[in-house]
């Protein structure tokens, strides 16, 4: 079982299976997932169970297709679905509880990744909260 929930607690799902995980760079996943690009995953709706549905709230992000995310804390807990469902959902791997068996399996939106997130291996990296934060202050 492939289970997710967001950074509060108040909302949670589980699924039974998983496709591999796309990168999605297009400027609207970045905003959605806070970061450099979204992470999503599919599975079948009749196979996703949900915890603490209520605390979903939902927004139109383009016409016919909604994300979903946790109206507490802003977690993203899917990925941009049709408005009016059809027998798949795509979840945000971000939400994801411990390891799964997946990796990701593709990339797109590439010509819209942020060029920020380029060449950013050689940045200093700790296994823990990083403590040079004071450096980075103009």
């Amino acid at each position: 079982m492939i289970e997710g929930s967001c950074l509060c607690g108040a909302v949670r799902f589980s699924a039974k299976a998983m496709s591999g995980i796309v990168e999605c760079h297009c400027a609207m996943c970045r905003k959605a997932a806070g970061g450099h690009a979204g992470f999503f995953f599919v599975s079948f709706r009749r196979d996703v169970t949900w915890q603490g549905a209520e605390h979903l709230t939902q927004y139109e992000s383009s016409p016919g297709l909604v994300r979903r995310f946790c109206a507490r804390c802003g977690t993203a807990m899917t990925g941009a679905n049709l408005k009016v469902p059809d027998a798949t959902i795509i979840l945000a791997a971000n939400a994801l509880d411990g390891e799964v068996p997946a990796r990701v399996v593709a990339q797109e939106y590439r010509a819209s990744k942020a060029a920020w997130a380029e060449r950013h291996d050689g940045a200093p990296s700790c296994e823990a909260g990083w403590a040079g934060w004071e450096k980075l202050r103009p």
